[in-house]
């Protein structure tokens, strides 16, 4: 049975292919369009996962889309409504978005199906829940999604079982964690939806000097859940950004909003703190009830939301759950796999065949394409005996080495297929990267891909993290032999490497180790700010040569800068 899910619409829309219960191949709109965040019908998406699979949208049996029209509009034009006294021009032109957004959601999703293709619109909370369950390798399981808006919904609380989800309780909106957050970001300068990594870098700066406030704001109730004070609030009715996503009570306390490429001031970096503080503390209380509830201790997770590591990393520490999975791509990209995953059972009441042990799901290029792309370019390349030695070599000199090996990553991290790589053991990387390649601020950290049977050795309780999902200490004893992965607060966001699933990346790492003595590499994504991670081997030409990389690795190939 084939079976196409499709992820995101308003933001990140991508497609992914199941045969007959496994995932051949997923990806993001953004990479193929190299448009960021891209949204609308994943076309180019589907049409690479179909090709990879050798099939035609007549091939397809069934699809998943990522959301429920008729429960979006059933939900959120009533509650406009009683928005209305207090915003009825920005109501009104809710409303009319919503149908209009609607139709054309409709219509898109039908019109990717072949001649005997069902097309179901699935609900999007458990969606996300089957894309973290479906794909995990627990058989049972507690199961929490958090994000900005599904239909109505902004958090989800269930069990998995077998290939059943069961939910428990749901949070609606406004009451919603993903757009507290998120009007923290905005708040503070950053773009909202895309940037609240910013803010997750900028709390480890701060300290929580505001918690008290926030705490009134995010109010943690006697049963366990939480609920949002929305005095101190706008976006219930307001249009958002251009009013502010706070009301003046909010403003009067805080001070006015930073403006995008404003200084930032301690103030700014402890509401940061505040926030992310009051995040985690909400969360931990969900998952201890939750584990009250269903007596589990295993935990699934996602939504946007779940991509926050520092969160997730204190409810590895302090929660209640032994073990947490982590789908790579938790936001609404990820539907995609889970909305395919949940039909699949459906139709077929098979067991369980699919566990996702690593994201590399996107496009792949041979070494015949990649030397065909730098003769046609006129590049002068290497082509050494080792590439992972002489990789190795270039990082041990201090080079920064754009990585370009096998198939593209689904999510958002890069994870050793399309990634910028550097020196942890040398303390000035962290501003040579951020300064002359990734052109971003200066208070963002970067993270280690470490081999890993070696992670406990540096990082305190790290065992098992392949998609760079959670923040660990940096054992205190090794800080000062891998300060450019070391954030500000003493922590790194883990990417651990296993010689089964990445073979290359790991002998390379392996052979860095030789030279420096230390068993990872610095690792960010392959792009610039404000830019998809590259996809082709011209798109990763192109990011080199306009920034400051000394050099690529292309599959089999080398190419350095003069």
């Amino acid at each position: 049975m084939n079976i196409l899910g499709i992820g995101g619409y308003s933001h990140d829309s991508a497609a992914a292919l199941l045969v007959d219960g496994k995932i051949v191949a997923a990806v993001e709109e953004e990479r193929l369009s190299r448009v960021k965040h891209q949204g609308g019908v994943p076309r180019k998406a589907v049409a690479y996962c179909l090709e990879t699979a050798g099939l035609t949208p007549d091939d397809v049996d069934h699809i998943g889309c990522y959301m429920r029209p008729g429960l979006r509009v059933g939900r959120r034009l009533p509650y406009r409504l009683t928005q209305m006294f207090r915003s009825p021009a920005y109501s009104l032109g809710f409303m009319a978005y919503e149908l209009a957004h609607n139709a054309l959601y409709i219509q898109g999703m039908r019109g990717l199906a072949g001649e005997h293709t069902r097309v179901h619109f699935m609900e999007h909370h458990p969606a996300h829940a089957a894309s973290a369950f479906l794909a995990s390798p627990f058989e049972q399981a507690a199961i929490l999604t958090l994000d900005y808006i599904g239909e109505y919904t902004a958090t989800w609380m269930g069990v998995g079982e077998g290939t059943t989800l069961r939910c428990l309780r749901q949070i609606p909106y406004p009451n919603s964690l993903g757009v507290f957050y998120s009007a923290i970001t905005d708040y503070l300068g950053f773009e909202r939806a895309s940037d609240e990594y910013k803010v997750m870098g900028l709390a480890s700066y701060g300290e929580p000097e505001f918690y008290d406030d926030f705490a009134q704001f995010i109010r943690i109730t006697l049963d366990g859940l939480y609920e949002i004070d929305l005095s101190w609030a706008a976006w219930h009715y307001l249009p958002g950004s251009r009013c502010g996503y706070f009301s003046k009570k909010f403003i009067d306390r805080f001070g006015p909003p930073r403006k995008k490429g404003e200084p930032i001031e301690k103030r700014h970096e402890n509401i940061a703190a505040s926030a992310q503080r009051i995040l985690e503390e909400a969360c931990l209380r969900l998952a201890r009830k939750l584990q009250a509830e269903t007596k589990l201790k295993k935990l699934c997770m996602a939504g946007g939301v779940a991509l926050n590591c520092s969160m997730n990393g204190r409810l590895l520490r302090e929660g209640p759950f032994d073990e947490i999975f982590i789908q790579p791509a938790a936001g609404d990209d990820g539907i995609a796999i889970g909305a395919a995953l949940q039909l699949h059972h459906q139709y077929t009441h098979s067991a369980r065949a699919c566990t996702m042990c690593d994201a590399c799901l996107g496009p792949a290029y041979t070494n015949e394409a990649i030397r065909h792309t730098l003769d046609m370019a006129k590049i002068r390349y290497e082509q050494p005996d080792s590439v992972e030695r002489r990789t190795a070599e270039l990082i041990a000199e201090g080079k920064i080495v754009g990585w370009f090996q096998g198939r593209m990553e689904f999510g958002p991290r890069a994870l050793g297929a399309r990634s910028i790589l550097a020196d942890p053991t040398r303390p000035e990387m962290k501003d040579l990267l951020n300064h002359y390649v990734k052109h971003r601020e200066e208070f963002r950290p970067f993270a280690p891909s470490v081999l890993e049977e070696r992670a406990s050795e540096f990082f305190s309780g790290c065992r098992h993290s392949p998609f760079m999902l959670f923040v660990y200490p940096v054992e205190k004893n090794q800080q000062a032999r891998v300060p450019a992965i070391t954030h500000v607060d003493g922590t790194a966001r883990v990417q651990t490497v296993s010689a089964e699933t990445q073979p290359r990346y790991y002998r390379m790492i392996q052979e860095f180790e030789k030279l420096r003595g230390v068993p990872m590499v610095v690792n960010t994504s392959f792009n610039v700010m404000g830019e998809p991670i590259v996809n082709t081997p011209m798109d990763a030409l192109r990011c080199f040569f306009s920034t400051g990389m000394d050099a690529l690795v292309l599959g089999d190939y080398v190419v350095v800068k003069i």
